[in-house]
């Protein structure tokens, strides 16, 4: 089985274990990359989920199911990502490409305003346009530590992030295989590696043989890391006051990218902000408790 449909067989297990059969679209843009796969389910207001950078859009599964009865629900591929088209960050200017995909993508699906919600990567590409475009962002909720406000990296990534280094780890420590996407997830996404499913590490292990995806990932991490860490110049916790709209933040207690306590600090910035902790829950927190995560999105969106 090639790899592409290799990934679309595992990602259909994990629809029906969900118990939701979301469409599967892909639309051309005017953006960085021409076309942008999304999966798309519900009705109501539009409601746009950001992954964070290694993942995709399948990442959102377990919230589909209650966001979709409340909201349209729209979760795309970032470039180089899932089945959206290949793209290299090499030399590229991240904060701009961010902006330009999603405002490209908003414009394709026909979506002049939305509610945003990016994890870790995805939340930085969502702050950056909630900068430049306040008009076209309804809300900002940010799920997990989002990327670009810390400079502190898991050295993980910071060596992923390493070029002539990570050609190393691709054949060592990042090299495809299910017990790696597990390793992977245990270190930096979840508090309760033992919850995840089998079928969901078949289909995170299929999401990195997808064609172009890790050579995407690792130049973006060189884009934006240096050994250092996140790279000061492209930080934006200095322009986080000037956020008007609502913003939330949910955070999971055990976060390996930064401490609850450090991101309220910097969310107190914000003039209009919300920030809930997840107890027992990591970085990607709707993967340790989806059900908590999912009842606070839609009260931070005022469905009761």
């Amino acid at each position: 089985m090639d790899p592409i449909a290799a990934y679309k067989h595992s990602r259909q297990k994990l629809f029906d274990a969900a118990g939701i059969q979301p469409e599967s679209r892909t639309i051309n843009t005017n953006g960085p990359i021409r076309q942008v796969h999304y999966l798309k389910a519900g009705q109501g207001p539009p409601l746009l989920l950001l992954h964070g950078g290694g993942g995709h859009a399948s990442e959102w599964i377990p919230l589909l199911k209650p966001l979709a009865q409340h909201f349209e629900v729209y979760a795309p591929d970032r470039p180089g990502c899932g089945l959206s088209d290949f793209f290299n960050y090499r030399g590229v200017d991240v904060q701009a490409h961010a902006v330009a995909f999603l405002q490209s993508f908003l414009d394709a699906a026909g979506l002049q305003r939305a509610v945003v919600a990016g994890h870790s990567m995805g939340g930085y590409f969502s702050v950056c346009f909630a900068l430049r475009h306040p008009e076209r962002v309804q809300q900002l909720l940010l799920l997990g530590a989002p990327a670009g406000i810390n400079r502190w990296i898991p050295y993980l990534l910071r060596l992923l992030g390493t070029r002539g280094l990570n050609r190393l780890l691709l054949h060592t420590l990042a090299r495809p295989s299910k017990q790696n996407a597990a390793f992977i997830h245990k270190q930096l996404l979840v508090a309760h590696p033992e919850q995840l499913s089998d079928a969901y590490l078949e289909h995170a292990y299929y999401s990195l043989l997808l064609p172009g995806s890790r050579k995407s990932f690792n130049t973006l991490l060189e884009n934006v890391l240096s050994v250092g860490g996140w790279k000061k110049r492209l930080l934006v916790t200095g322009q986080l006051s000037s956020l008007q709209l609502p913003v939330g933040f949910l955070w999971g207690d055990r976060d390996a990218f930064e401490r609850p306590a450090t991101g309220r600090a910097k969310a107190g910035t914000i003039p209009r902000h919300t920030f809930d902790v997840v107890a027992q829950a990591g970085h990607a927190l709707w993967l340790d408790q989806p059900e908590k995560t999912s009842q606070l999105l839609l009260a931070r969106l005022g469905v009761n």
